[in-house]
């Protein structure tokens, strides 16, 4: 199939084959848009509207206070403020709740600007993935070679599968997704069943393999989806 940005990329993210295909895509465009928004949109008048109306989960607050944009989160959080101030307060506790205003106070605490950019850099990616898969017999070995695909992403492309691939194709899809999932979820369950053995007396002194000892670790990222920062 004819190449562009998108398809580049879903080929470059499955080309890795190291860990969860969409936890990889995930990280890059987390990553991406905290440095952006640390940068040079700090100045940029329509994305200081979006972070003011839309602020940052607590998870990404964490990530923007690990740079050493210390000017740029300082002038985001002012603003950011504001807006909080200008649209959530003023609020009685005895109306609370019925008020516009309280309103406006419970949406600041479910909206994340990151979060809302990876949101549709997530869509495009798997809208490219899915055009890809269904037209590219290539692409199809290339996604059954990859390591694993994590609990929550399986899910996530199970669901999606069905409206994005037609019936011919679907079958296959499904398959080659549960598989790279399940065939991981055994492979770490081996490896916390050595780990817990471990502890047996009669084990003692006896090596641990790589798959045993980094067993929490792995099943966490692997029923999170969350990859393990650097």
């Amino acid at each position: 199939m004819k190449k562009n940005i998108l398809t580049i990329r879903v080929d470059d993210i499955f080309g890795q084959k190291c860990g969860c295909p969409i936890c990889q895509t995930e990280k890059i465009s987390e990553e991406n848009a905290c440095e952006y928004i640390a940068g040079s949109a700090m100045m940029t008048p329509e994305i200081r509207i979006e972070t003011n109306k839309l602020g940052f989960c607590a998870e990404h607050f964490d990530m923007l206070l690990k740079t050493s944009a210390r000017l740029p989160l300082a002038l985001i959080l002012s603003t950011h403020l504001d807006e909080i101030q200008n649209e959530a307060y003023g609020v009685r506790t005895s109306s609370f709740g019925k008020n516009p205003k309280a309103e406006r106070s419970a949406e600041f605490e479910k909206t994340c600007y990151v979060c809302s950019r990876m949101d549709g850099d997530l869509d495009r990616f798997l809208h490219g993935m899915f055009k890809m898969y269904a037209e590219d017999e290539s692409f199809r070995k290339l996604f059954s070679e990859q390591e694993y695909i994590c609990f929550p992403h399986r899910n996530l492309l199970l669901n999606k599968a069905g409206k994005a691939l037609k019936k011919d194709i679907l079958k296959q899809f499904c398959a080659e997704t549960e598989r790279l999932s399940a065939d991981k979820l055994i492979q770490i369950r081996k490896g916390l069943e050595e780990l817990c053995s471990s502890f047996d007396y009669r084990n003692a002194g006896k090596p641990l393999s790589e798959n045993a000892e980094f067993a929490p670790e792995r099943a966490i990222e692997f029923i999170t989806g969350r990859p393990k920062k650097d």
